[in-house]
């Protein structure tokens, strides 16, 4: 634990409800025809990216591609609408 200034406290970025991860706010962010490579080292949880994709596509109703990479070593994501 440690303490830190007001100054400090006013420069951290604020969340929603809840939390989310840095792959989600990548995903969130992605223009039409953008995409992103997440490896599976990056990713910690049991369940896929395209979970995630899944969720923000339904809430937001964009529409992504989500592909797994030749290697296996992750997931390609891209934003199709």
């Amino acid at each position: 634990m440690k303490k830190i200034t007001k100054e400090e406290f006013e420069k951290l970025a604020r969340h929603g409800k809840g939390s989310s991860s840095p792959v989600y706010n990548t995903i969130l962010a992605l223009n039409p025809d953008e995409v992103i490579v997440v490896e599976k080292k990056d990713w910690k949880v049991k369940y896929p990216v395209s979970r995630i994709a899944n969720r923000i596509a339904r809430k937001y109703n964009f529409q992504f591609d989500v592909r797994p990479t030749n290697d296996r070593s992750g997931w390609a994501v891209m934003r199709v609408k």
